[in-house]
């Protein structure tokens, strides 16, 4: 158990919408989970599943309804400890910055926000910017970005911290092919260096194929299969994954 570094219980979640007529939506329904330290792990779904719900509850923005959340030892459920939110990062796939801060500024508001200054924040700053081969565009504002150098840019800011933990909510989405398979390439080299612990989310059965160790898919609030992509190939009797979450989809 010295490995796990996320343990999920039986997590819950319902979203109560309606002013007169109350609708529930029941986002998660007894979600458990174990991830291991230094693996990448694969959130399947379809839409509205529950996937950026969960990481959102991990990351402490959203508070579960019942359950338990333990990262790196620590139980979580109730609030994230500053000294734990600051070993982990989280990028979304539809990042949103401020349109007018460049590129270099963007990172050096966040950095800040971290707690870093002077010429310890500029190296770091310029380190992603070389690594991201954003240097051509680092004086250019956020709203003049294409899609491709927006997620660069998210992905350069999740990193700012070096987090032990890293929480990927669809990374590739909307990407050109190219642009997103450079990004996955990315990620490999950063986990093969650095040994981080990611959670990722994403449609795209190639991504999760080529990154995830392991895989759960969710499917209306709950996990329906848990495993290796050849796990899930097998208990579904298929012969790709993308026809094993077609599969389990329905």
């Amino acid at each position: 158990m010295n490995n796990i570094i996320i343990k999920i219980e039986n997590i819950k979640k319902i979203y109560i919408s309606g002013l007169f007529k109350k609708r529930k939506v029941t986002a998660l329904n007894g979600v458990s989970l174990s991830i291991k330290k230094g693996e990448i792990f694969g959130i399947l779904g379809p839409n509205g599943a529950g996937k950026t719900t969960l990481l959102n509850i991990l990351m402490g923005q959203i508070l579960s309804d019942d359950g338990k959340i333990s990262i790196m030892g620590y139980d979580t459920t109730k609030r994230l400890p500053d000294f734990i939110k600051k070993r982990m990062n989280m990028c979304s796939g539809n990042p949103n910055f401020p349109w007018s801060l460049t590129i270099y500024e963007a990172l050096k508001f966040y950095g800040m926000l971290y707690g870093f200054y002077g010429k310890f924040l500029e190296t770091k700053i310029e380190n992603l910017i070389e690594q991201f081969k954003l240097t051509k565009y680092k004086n250019t504002q956020y709203d003049e970005l294409s899609t491709g150098n927006k997620q660069k840019l998210a992905l350069a800011k999740a990193l700012l911290n070096e987090p032990e933990i890293l929480l990927l909510d669809e990374p590739t989405i909307g990407l050109d092919p190219d642009v997103a398979k450079r990004t996955r390439q990315f990620i490999k080299e950063l986990h093969k260096r650095t040994k981080i612990t990611i959670l990722l989310t994403t449609h795209y059965m190639r991504e999760a194929e080529e990154l995830c160790s392991r895989i759960a898919f969710i499917n209306e609030g709950e996990i329906k299969a848990l495993g290796t992509k050849e796990r899930l190939k097998k208990i579904t009797k298929t012969k790709s994954l993308e026809e094993a979450f077609i599969a389990l989809a329905n």
